[in-house]
């Protein structure tokens, strides 16, 4: 008898570790879930006076699972592109896995999560913290099996150490690259960065600027590299001058908002009140979050997850494939978001968390270089306009020589252009 329950107890273990299924999971700042997930420590304000506002971020996700499951987070640092450190002195031991994790129930009558994890980081038990200046990978894994990841998220880690200013402006890079004006139209960055004592002048070659919360799509500008568009020089022994004057200004995202129950009631498919999505390119777009994302209430029988049908059409063709890409694919172009096409007619259903999301569609065409590349084009079906309010985050980058090398992230600072 007592082997035939610890048979039947096993086999439910097995059922229940398959049906495990991680949702809506999510990363942003302690300051507000519509910004991106950036932690800035030695920040001070204009008196002076630290600024620990900045100073955590948040994990978030649900779980659809028969049993409470047993995970753990595991934090990685990474190179600035993104890309996991193998270095043994730049590896947080103990202070890099977040074990019991705390899961709350569903509110009652919710059917499509059973848990949700809501935690902010780094910790009050200090299990959890960020030693190094950089960027940060994290898997959410199964709890003594590091391979069975059921979700992975990113964030960034920045001790200010270099001052940093930065203006921008506007300006037409060039008459002839389009025959529509509005295309040829560029948001200009100039950014300053002084090198203080007793840090080597020569470590200092890189910034990085991210638009929006695009940061997988971010410009690196090497001063030692020089184009028409890009470029940096020294305005004094310490002082260096990074100049980028082609950022496209795009338009200003669309936004689906499910937060009405009587228009997008749950258990249904849904489709939009407003009509179907058209092209943008000479419209200029309402107000969005910059790319960020805002959920529903919690504990409500209403914050569910729904299927939602986005449906496109174009007045004519387009030189590649048509994706749908937004604060929902953390600005990344995924394959199963590519949009289903019968001729000018484009749709997909996507399930989403009762919320606000910002979202574009672009046009993909994959190159036939080696290896083979995707050409994204922003502004074929959204426009490009001046009038578009856009947040512009600096990063700056130091060779660092300790610990074998690595890439130091030094200073930040975000520029706003409304």
């Amino acid at each position: 008898m007592r082997l035939l329950i610890f048979i039947l107890c096993f086999i439910q273990f097995l059922f229940a570790e398959n049906l495990i299924e991680l949702k809506g999971l999510r990363t942003y700042s302690i300051k507000s879930e519509v910004l991106p997930p950036i932690i800035v420590f030695n920040d001070f304000d204009q008196n002076g006076i630290e600024d620990t506002s900045n100073d955590f971020i948040v994990i978030e996700f649900d779980l659809k699972s028969t049993l409470k499951p047993n995970l753990q987070i595991i934090f990685q640092f990474c190179d600035k592109n993104w890309k996991p450190l193998e270095n043994l002195f730049l590896q947080n031991f103990g202070k890099d896995r977040y074990y019991n994790l705390q899961f709350r129930t569903a509110p009652n009558g919710v059917k499509s999560y059973n848990y949700t994890f809501k935690q902010i980081f780094p910790d009050e038990r200090r299990q959890i913290t960020f030693p190094f200046s950089g960027k940060y990978k994290y898997l959410i894994t199964e709890f003594g099996n590091d391979k069975k990841v059921y979700g992975e998220g990113y964030f960034i880690v920045v001790y200010q150490k270099f001052p940093i200013s930065v203006s921008f402006s506007r300006e037409v890079i060039d008459d002839s690259l389009s025959d529509i004006m509005e295309f040829n139209r560029r948001d200009r960055i100039q950014v300053n960065v002084e090198i203080p004592k007793p840090y080597d002048v020569f470590r200092q070659n890189e910034i990085e600027i991210v638009q929006n919360q695009k940061f997988f799509f971010s410009s690196f500008i090497n001063f030692n590299r020089k184009s028409k568009y890009e470029y940096g020089k020294f305005l004094s022994d310490n002082l260096k001058q990074y100049i980028k004057r082609d950022f496209l200004p795009v338009n200003e995202y669309r936004q689906l908002d499910l937060t009405d129950i009587k228009k997008y009631p749950n258990d249904k498919l849904l489709t939009s009140f407003t009509g179907i999505d058209v092209s943008r390119k000479f419209r200029y777009g309402g107000n969005d979050f910059n790319g960020g994302m805002r959920y529903y209430r919690e504990d409500d029988i209403y914050n569910e997850y729904l299927d939602y049908q986005f449906d496109l059409t174009l007045s004519g063709m387009v030189d590649g494939d048509v994706y749908l890409i937004g604060s929902f694919t953390n600005w990344q172009i995924i394959p199963e978001f590519k949009m289903n096409r019968s001729g000018n007619y484009y749709s997909l259903v996507v399930n989403l968390k009762r919320g606000i999301y910002d979202y574009q569609y672009v046009v993909v065409k994959e190159t036939h270089s080696s290896p083979k590349t995707l050409q994204i084009d922003w502004i074929e079906i959204e426009g490009n306009s001046w009038n578009t309010k856009n947040t512009y985050y600096i990063f700056v980058y130091y060779n660092n020589p300790d610990y074998g090398g690595w890439d130091e992230i030094v200073a930040f600072t975000e520029l706003n252009t409304n």
